[in-house]
Order: structure tokens, then C-alpha cells, then sequence
């Protein structure tokens, strides 16, 4: 095993269909070549992390853990199995600690010896029945995790253990100095004990070193990075190919060790978690653009096609900056977005060479699709397909509206397009909704009154 004491690996910890074992097994290889040490098992829809906890695993069940422990293993990996009591968990009852106890005792039978008790995404309050035992949240959680950890290290006397906190981001703890929760879990929970973070938001854009520095002093330990950057569970009409940003090297000094959770499409992680590999070993500047060049070269050997051809490096380097970070835009994503709008605000005869640019890109974006469906890669094809087939019928579409506004209509002239049928177009429950949610351009709710109009079916109402 990796002697390393920082940890640097992937976490499986979002919502939604888990990866596969094959998948997983990608990954170990992945991870091994790249130096990585650590995966953290913890995926949501796994009902017997999670949901049902409490249910040990069946026999073909827990066949399945245990190869993938003993892949995990053999790649020179730690496997982290994490359990998430917390939606019914009885911080008092001596019969859901037997059961935590138990499940310990099935994993470990299985090869595992380093364990995550999750708290996260629970409602933050004790039971009245716990509120009769422990004075806080932080009291009673803390005194189950130190119990485990205790039961595992008789068995397994070198066993480690991650905490999830129930506030486990700034925007949760409120300035971490004053949270009262996160200074007794620093006070309460055994110091051999590591506690997961994600920084000032649950995606955080940045994390900086002083924020990192406070909250060890108030955990009384460095934390371990649950970093979600790349996470797009939260919205699945989104993608996150870009590299790993927003950290600079010393936040490295700062933590324990930096797992990442990423798209919950597994093949669409290999630039995250490659420049994740990358930052992890980096010396002295840190330069994420430069670190996703890198990775772009070696993730270009996946997107072979058949017969022959491909994606070109150029045509790769578009696509991912069109699907970069959740708050950034690529390069190039970037200047084709800037030249939209700069066609939308002045009158075609001054548009130029800004246009044969423009409509470069769009034949660009457009022919994407079509390169994409003849992938050899047919995983990696359905991770990407309905997101770039979106990009494509959005592209054709602004770009026919360009090319009616080279027309130079008249004011109050309506724009048509055969292909997009009114009602059906951005339609659906959600869609309107978000209709009635107006949002400025930095992406803030603003209040603003919808005038009522006459509808024959519902009378005088908005609608």
C-alpha cells in the first residue's frame, strides 16, 4: 500500500445510478497509474449504504464488495467503505449500534479495513428521545463515531476513519470560528478520526488556504477535501470536463488529503481526475489550463472512431470547454459566447470578421454530434450524447437566428424557426416554473410582478 500519508483519490458519493464494477475497475487503473491511494465507496443509491443501512449485504452482494475490495487492494488502493446513518439513526439505542457494529464486522470480513461514518444531508436536529441523552448533535454523533471506531481497531488495530459532519461547507457552519457544532466535534471526536470539508460552498468555485487554516484550529486537525468541483448531480443537464481549479498548491499543505467526487457519468472524469493526480504531485506554480492540456492528449487515445478519424485535438479541446467547470466557461466556449454577443448588440454592418469566426465555430459545434455517434467507445458516447446533441440543435438555432438578423428585420418582426415548435421548445413542468423564477444574468433571483392577461380558459390570472 501506498505509505503516502496524504490522501488523494476519488470518491463515489453521488446521487444517482452507481458505477459499475467494470467502471470501478477502470478507475483502479486509472488511479494507480496516475499515483493516487485512496477510493472512497459511499454512492447514495447504494439503499445498503445509505437508505437501509442497517441491512447487511446479501451473499451475491457482498461477493461483489469483496472482489472489489480485493481489485481495490491489489492496485496498491486503500478502499474506504463509508456508512450514512443518519436519516433514522438512534443516537440511543443500543440495538442501531450493534447494527452499525455488524455492518463493520461484514465489511471487514471482506477485506476492508478503512471505514467513513456519514452525517451529511440529514436534518440537523436530535430526536426527542436523543434530546434526552445528549445535550447536541455534535455530542451524540460524536460519541457513535469514537464507539465504531473503537469496535473496528480490536479487530483492525491499524484501521483508519473519515467523519462526514452534518455541516459539512461554510454556507452550512456559518463562519466555522463561531460554529459551536464544528468546535465539539474538534473538541469530541478521537483526534485519529479525519473530518471531510468541501470548502465555503457545497461546489465551491475557490477554497483558500487562510479558511483552511481557521478551520484546523477549530477541528483541531487538518481536514480531509470531499471536493465536489466536478460533481453535476445536482443538475444533470450539465457536465464538467475541465480541470481541477480554484485551489492554489498550498491549500495541498492545508488539508489531510483531497478526495474528489465527480460526474456521475464515470466517463466523462478523466481529465478531473487526472489534473486531480497532477496538482496532488505538482511543484511550484500551479497552472490548471496547462494541467488540462496534458490530459486532453492522453483522454484524445478514447475518442477513436470507426472506421478511422475521430475527434482532432482542436475539435476535443472545443467540446470540453463547452463543458468546463460550473462557474467557468473554456477558451474557447468563452470567445464563441463573447461573439454571440457581440453579433446581438450592433448592427450587422459592423459584424466583419466576426461573423466568418462566428460561423466557423457553429459548423464546428454542429459536426461534433456526428463525430461523436461513430465513437469506438460506445460508454463514452451515451455519457456525452444527450448533452451534445443539445449543443448541436442550440447551435443550429442561434446560428439561423444570425442569419435572420443579417436581414436586417424590422422592428417588432418576429423570428421563426421551422425546427422549434412553440410549446414544445423549452417546454415542460420544469420549464415553466423556471419561467416564473426570473434570474438576472449572474444568475440572482430577482422579484419582478407578472402582469395579468386574458386567457378564455382561466380568465382574467397570470399565466
Amino acid at each position: 500500500m501506498d505509505a503516502n500519508p496524504f490522501v488523494c483519490g476519488v470518491v463515489e458519493g453521488f446521487y444517482g445510478r452507481p458505477w459499475s464494477e467494470a467502471q470501478r475497475r477502470q478507475l483502479f487503473v486509472w488511479m494507480q497509474s496516475w499515483g493516487m491511494n485512496s477510493y472512497l465507496y459511499a454512492p447514495k443509491d447504494d439503499l445498503k449504504h445509505r437508505l437501509f443501512w442497517r441491512e447487511p449485504y446479501s451473499a451475491g452482494e457482498a461477493a461483489g464488495l469483496k472482489d472489489l475490495i480485493r481489485e481495490c487492494r491489489r492496485k496498491g488502493l486503500r478502499f474506504i467503505y463509508a456508512i450514512a446513518p443518519g436519516l433514522d439513526l438512534s443516537y440511543t439505542s443500543r440495538i442501531d449500534q450493534a447494527r452499525l457494529r455488524r455492518k463493520a464486522d461484514q465489511l471487514a470480513a471482506l477485506g476492508c479495513r478503512d471505514f467513513t461514518i456519514a452525517f451529511d444531508d440529514i436534518v440537523p436536529v436530535l430526536s426527542t428521545e436523543d434530546a434526552h441523552t445528549f445535550d447536541t448533535l455534535a455530542d451524540a454523533q460524536s460519541v457513535v463515531t469514537n464507539g465504531f471506531l473503537k469496535h473496528v481497531r480490536e479487530q483492525i488495530p491499524d484501521a483508519t476513519l473519515l467523519f462526514c459532519p452534518t455541516h459539512y461547507c461554510e454556507r452550512m457552519s456559518g463562519p466555522v470560528r463561531h460554529s459551536e457544532y464544528l468546535k465539539q466535534l474538534g473538541k469530541c471526536l478521537d483526534p485519529a478520526i479525519q473530518i471531510l470539508w468541501t470548502g465555503p460552498e457545497i461546489i465551491s468555485e475557490t477554497i483558500t488556504v487562510d479558511s483552511l487554516v481557521e478551520l484546523r484550529r477549530v477541528l483541531r486537525r487538518k481536514p480531509v477535501l470531499w471536493d465536489n468541483l466536478h460533481a453535476n448531480d445536482y443538475d444533470l443537464r450539465r457536465i464538467y470536463l475541465g480541470p481541477y481549479s480554484g485551489r492554489k498548491l498550498g491549500v495541498r499543505d492545508a488539508v489531510a488529503g483531497i478526495l474528489s467526487n465527480p460526474n456521475c457519468e464515470f466517463e466523462a472524469n478523466y481529465i478531473p481526475l487526472r489534473t486531480l493526480a497532477m496538482y496532488a504531485q505538482a511543484e511550484g506554480k500551479w497552472d490548471p489550463r496547462r494541467a488540462f492540456q496534458v490530459a486532453l492528449r492522453g483522454w484524445s487515445l478514447q475518442w477513436k472512431a470507426h472506421p478511422a478519424g475521430g475527434l482532432s485535438g482542436a475539435e476535443l479541446e472545443l467540446l470540453c470547454d463547452c463543458f468546463y467547470l460550473p462557474t467557468e466557461l473554456g477558451a474557447r466556449a468563452k470567445k464563441f459566447v463573447d461573439d454571440f454577443h457581440f453579433l446581438l448588440r450592433v448592427p450587422p454592418t459592423r459584424w466583419g470578421s466576426m461573423l466568418r469566426r462566428f460561423e466557423a465555430t457553429c459548423a464546428e459545434l454542429i459536426g461534433l454530434f456526428d463525430k461523436l455517434s461513430a465513437l469506438k467507445n460506445r460508454e463514452l458516447l451515451h455519457a456525452m450524447y444527450r448533452l451534445v446533441w443539445e449543443l448541436r440543435e442550440e447551435t443550429r438555432l442561434i446560428g439561423k437566428y444570425v442569419s435572420w438578423l443579417k436581414t436586417n428585420p424590422p422592428p417588432g418582426q418576429r423570428f421563426i424557426s421551422t425546427d422549434n415548435r412553440p410549446g414544445i421548445y423549452r417546454g415542460g413542468f420544469v420549464a415553466a416554473l423556471q419561467r416564473l423564477l426570473p434570474m438576472d444574468g449572474q444568475g440572482r433571483f430577482r422579484h419582478k410582478r407578472i402582469p395579468a392577461r386574458k386567457d378564455s380558459s382561466n380568465g382574467d390570472r397570470p399565466v
